[in-house]
């Protein structure tokens, strides 16, 4: 049982280190295009409470404002090495995910998160963030159309992409249900909903509004914030490099993970279960 869990634990390394040299890549043309970027959830709980990855932990989740992560996608392919490829749900065939990814060819892992496991290359995500209206009516009916927006890309891709090992509040658990039972991936067609979804996300303006979101992260409504929270942000160890995140860290952490100090239990430990190919 020890020497599995060694084992276990040296292959999470390896992946860890793989998709650090990935995030290398991206924050070398971040730096040289002067573009904007945000280390997001586990990875700025990784660089506050561990100057690194969490220990358990298999990604790297990066967010760029609307406007910079538009100047990104039009430069990524011709900036980035030839063994790693900007896929989006734009611009890749078969890639159906709204977030986009930066994947290396050169290693492949095995995602177990979702209905069906799949070989994949190993990857970051990068978020797009958006602008939130300053009024409160406006911004809960936002925010209400596009819930309703991102439930319908998940149904569209049901019995490929929804986790279903993943514990849910309720209504999840009633949308999930009903998804079982009903015909959903005939109804909503994912290239359909996926364009509906990236519209309705840009109606704010990112510079112009007084609150932000990364409405595609794990968390959703919690990773909404006043932009004076993120601010122009400040750099925080993480590994061996230093990466940007959110200024006024403690509260967006204590926002999505309460007292985010304390590391969870055993149980409570969020998995995201991906391993490389053996």
């Amino acid at each position: 049982m020890a020497e599995q869990k060694t084992e276990n634990q040296n292959d999470l390394r390896k992946l860890q280190l793989v998709e650090l040299d990935i995030l290398k890549e991206f924050l070398r043309i971040c730096k040289k295009h002067h573009l904007r970027y945000y280390a997001l959830g586990g990875t700025l709980l990784g660089a506050v409470r561990h100057e690194g990855f969490i220990p358990w932990d298999d990604d790297i989740d990066v967010g760029m404002p609307r406007p910079d992560f538009r100047r990104f996608e039009k430069i990524a392919e011709k900036e980035l090495p030839e063994y790693l490829h900007y896929c989006s749900f734009k611009k890749t065939e078969g890639y159906h995910h709204y977030v986009p990814r930066i994947t290396d060819s050169r290693v492949k892992v095995i995602d177990e998160s979702a209905a069906v496991d799949a070989e994949k290359e190993a990857w970051i995500d990068i978020f797009p963030l958006d602008g939130m209206p300053g009024n409160k009516y406006l911004r809960k009916f936002h925010c209400f159309r596009l819930l309703i927006a991102r439930a319908r890309v998940n149904y569209s891709l049901f019995s490929t992409n929804v986790d279903l090992k993943r514990k849910r509040p309720l209504h999840e658990q009633i949308l999930i249900n009903a998804g079982k039972i009903l015909p959903v991936e005939k109804i909503f067609r994912t290239d359909r909903e996926l364009k509906r979804l990236d519209r309705m996300m840009q109606k704010y303006s990112y510079d112009s509004s007084p609150y932000l979101v990364n409405f595609m992260g794990i968390h959703k409504l919690k990773e909404m914030f006043h932009r004076k929270h993120y601010g122009k942000g400040a750099d925080y160890p993480f590994e061996d490099i230093s990466l940007r995140g959110p200024k006024d860290y403690d509260f967006v952490l204590r926002q999505m993970y309460g007292e985010y100090w304390n590391p969870p239990s055993a149980q409570e430990m969020n998995h995201h279960n991906t391993r490389i190919k053996e």
